[in-house]
């Protein structure tokens, strides 16, 4: 299970951004549970210490991230609470979900040939309006 907590870390939030993870995390922690069915055991990163992937020394970037963030796009939907990078080494997530499980849970995914080790989950459409989608 993600929180807020390991979400934002220390990171000053607003209450739009709490409301808007909460959300966000209460959709993806339902996900990560109805996949463990198909074998997604929701490995712990060895460099967040949760379910978040990040790089090693960095500031968490697979949470939250502060609109100064240099990590990935400008236009980042972590920046605004509405997205987060699950620790996925084996890609075994991004091998179980299709577009109507993403559907169901009401998120969208980065297409897994981006996000090799990771899967990137969002609960707001991307400009196309595709469940995956390339960045």
């Amino acid at each position: 299970m993600i929180t807020s907590e390991q979400y934002f870390q220390a990171k000053p939030h607003t209450p739009e951004h709490s409301s808007a993870a909460f959300t966000l995390l209460e959709k993806v922690n339902e996900l990560i549970e109805w996949a463990r069915i198909g074998g997604f055991e929701g490995p712990t990163c060895p460099n967040t210490g949760t379910q978040i992937s990040g790089s090693k020394g960095g500031a968490g970037d697979g949470g939250f991230r502060l609109s100064t963030s240099t990590t990935g796009a400008q236009g980042s939907k972590h920046k605004l609470a509405h997205a987060v990078d699950v620790y996925d080494p084996g890609d075994v997530l991004d091998r179980i979900l299709s577009d109507d499980d993403l559907a169901r849970f009401g998120l969208y995914r980065e297409a897994p040939e981006a996000t090799l080790g990771w899967c990137h989950l969002q609960d707001i459409a991307p400009g196309s309006g595709h469940r995956t989608f390339i960045p």
